[in-house]
């Protein structure tokens, strides 16, 4: 045989090979080189923002409760003071079992966060304009990113949600009921949503699953929301702390619920919302509109924080998603609209991620860490520490609780739990009294201001009794909480020690920068 008359054909390149796998993922995953730029750059924002974090005592409340307690202790006694269902503190228990460090829980919320960020850029049915913008607003590039609190858990599980919809009951139902066991906004979300599935019975749509079949995942579903509604249901000494969260003028509460944690001003969050309104309208998905009214409801009655009104963030991303058009329908001027809705609110939420994140790397998000810092070597000496506040009622000296996760033992020896009890029955403050007589060495003074750059006025009755009593005012750690292009909460230890084993002291020292 003569092998030379054989056609051959000339091998393919490296480069060529490249090529084909490059097309072969890009069809595939919806994946290019803007794509990975984006998640690059997503990944590469939260990596810088988490080393400049300093946690805060709603982040070490969590942590203490899931470091100190067994599970059984956890679920049955102490979840139900946070009135909130208990997976995240679940997770926690978990991974500190597995050692993984105060800072390393961080780093595991960024990666949980990059993961929903790849999510959405890859799976989401969006035009490239907003899937490569959306991601980098607020509440999914920093607030639940950054921030460890049970928020991270729920872009993941909303964009789940929203990719399997007509698929697998089982899978359905078992989102929802992780969704209902994050917090209680999350979990009347996932009522709402719930409740949208079952009229609208997505799973014919690409299954051949039957009424029948889905009632099994359903009883499922059910067992979750009661577990969770179980776990969060208020004990009767916590009255007290559930009226103080009861929230002011309802229809003013329900406004700014859905309006604080979108857009800024106000009123352009009411042309946002008018814009998806009528956008779900003309998709003939009216219906979808119910989780987030269930949502407003109740932020309308209890007390909503930002960090609350922004998981509407991902919920409409999750219902867009959901109601996407799958074919080419008439691209009609209410689908213009909500685009252009969709794009203010990501321009407006980039700036606000900006300015978090800027506030973050310069100043203290909590003066946790740095008060931890001061009290170590007194620690250390096993000196008498102390824990009280000024001037706030109800939140009294919660806020202490934010040194506790960077010792291996609670050290107020007024406190009678390494974390912060909600009980009515907290003796804290009745210990502290019946203690200052005989002197403590330190005592930290949980107090709040309206401002970083506002000042605490020393004749305030709480601290003219504690200087009557011999202590001096020495150092001051403070952190503020950015929220959309202004400032939030502004919290502060104030550290006084006795006098006359200090002698002749200088000014108070402070942590701010």
């Amino acid at each position: 045989m003569d092998l030379a008359a054989e056609p051959t054909q000339p091998a393919q390149s490296s480069p060529g090979r490249f090529a084909a796998v490059r097309r072969w993922w890009s069809a595939s995953a919806g994946f290019g080189w803007p794509e990975g730029a984006a998640l690059s750059l997503f990944a590469a924002l939260v990596a810088f923002a988490i080393p400049f974090h300093e946690p805060w005592s709603d982040e070490a409340q969590a942590w203490q409760l899931a470091r100190t307690l067994s599970l059984g202790d956890l679920f049955r006694t102490y979840i139900r003071y946070e009135a909130s269902p208990g997976l995240w503190h679940f997770l926690l228990w978990v991974l500190i079992r597995l050692h993984v460090t105060y800072t390393g829980i961080h780093w595991i919320c960024g990666a949980v966060a990059v993961a929903a960020a790849a999510l959405l850029v890859l799976k989401s049915p969006f035009p490239r304009y907003l899937r490569l913008t959306l991601p980098f607003t607020y509440f999914l590039l920093f607030q639940y990113a950054v921030i460890a609190r049970n928020y991270v858990l729920a872009p993941p599980l909303i964009f789940l949600l929203a990719m399997t919809w007509e698929g697998s009951p089982w899978v359905v139902a078992i989102l929802l009921g992780l969704t209902a066991n994050l917090s209680l906004h999350s979990a009347l979300i996932a009522g709402g949503l719930a409740i949208v599935y079952l009229v609208r019975r997505p799973w014919r749509a690409s299954t051949n699953v039957g009424s029948r079949e889905v009632m099994p995942p359903l009883m499922a579903l059910i067992a979750l929301s009661l577990f969770a509604l179980w776990t969060a249901w208020p004990p009767p000494d916590l009255a007290a702390h559930v009226h103080s969260q009861l929230s002011g003028p309802f229809l003013l509460s329900v406004l700014g619920s859905v309006t604080l944690g979108t857009c800024e001003p106000w009123y352009v969050s009411v042309l946002f919302w008018i814009a998806i309104v009528l956008c779900l309208h003309a998709r003939r998905a009216l219906l979808f509109l119910l989780p987030i009214a269930l949502f407003a409801v109740f932020s309308g009655a209890v007390t909503s924080q930002f960090w609350h009104m922004g998981l509407l963030v991902p919920l409409v991303i999750a219902i867009l998603w959901i109601t996407w058009p799958k074919h080419n329908e008439s691209f009609n001027r209410f689908e213009i609209a909500m685009r252009i809705a969709l794009l203010v609110m990501a321009f407006t939420q980039i700036g606000w991620s900006v300015h978090a994140i800027a506030w973050d790397y310069g100043h203290a998000f909590s003066g946790d860490l740095a008060a931890s810092r001061f009290l170590a070597p007194f620690v250390g000496d096993h000196a008498r520490i102390d824990a009280t506040s000024v001037g706030e009622p109800d939140a009294r000296a919660f806020d202490a609780v934010g040194i506790l996760p960077y010792f291996d033992r609670n050290i107020y020896e007024n406190a009678p739990k390494p974390f912060w009890w909600w009980s009515e029955e907290n003796p804290i403050e009745d210990r502290f009294n019946d203690l200052l007589p005989t002197h403590p060495q330190i005592v930290v003074v949980e107090a709040r201001l309206r401002s970083p750059d506002g000042a605490f006025d020393m004749q305030d009755p709480g601290f003219q009794r504690l200087i009557r009593a011999g202590y001096r005012f020495t150092n001051q750690f403070c952190g503020t909480v950015p929220m959309r292009f202004e400032f939030g909460l502004t919290s502060c230890h104030l550290i006084f020690q006795r006098a006359d084993s200090w002698g002749n002291l200088s000014s108070p020292a402070s942590n701010r920068r």
